[in-house]
């Protein structure tokens, strides 16, 4: 692998897993003390939440983790079939679905929370979607940083 294509596949890793590991964070300390609250403290600590993330650091990893990962499928496709670009194209693939994830489920609800403050109606559907992009993105960051290994 040449040295442009391994800077970008490490920062895709480092990009893809930080992300994996906040929704792991959120789903695993974030999610059980909202569910301890009363349904409208949640709902509101929830919306505030959701104020913030657009404006915090986190914005940076989690539009980096697909950019750095389709890039680093650009520079890998003349190595195809080889192990290392298999591994970064599969790990790509994943830590662009955790970001659809995100856009397709997780936002839509965010968004109906704010509008109708239901919690109830919010919280199993967004933790069950949270634990899958949480997943797809961790795994995508360990692919892409075992695409450096082979």
């Amino acid at each position: 692998m040449d040295a442009a294509t391994s800077i970008v596949t490490v920062l895709a890793a480092l990009a893809t897993a930080a992300v994996g590991g906040v929704y792991l964070g959120f789903g695993a300390m974030v999610m059980p003390a909202l569910g301890d609250s009363p349904r409208a403290d949640a709902a509101d600590v929830m919306n505030r939440i959701n104020v913030r993330a657009p404006r915090s650091s986190f914005v940076l990893a989690f539009l980096a983790s697909p950019v750095l990962a389709i890039v680093a499928v650009v520079l890998s496709l003349g190595r195809l079939p080889g192990a290392d670009a298999l591994l970064i194209l599969i790990g790509a693939v994943l830590a662009v679905a955790g970001f659809l994830i995100t856009g397709a489920v997780n936002v839509p609800l965010n968004n109906r929370l704010a509008r109708d403050g239901d919690y109830a109606a919010f919280e199993r559907r967004w933790r069950r979607s949270n634990g899958l992009r949480g997943a797809v993105s961790l795994l995508g960051g360990a692919l892409l940083i075992g695409a450096l290994a082979v």
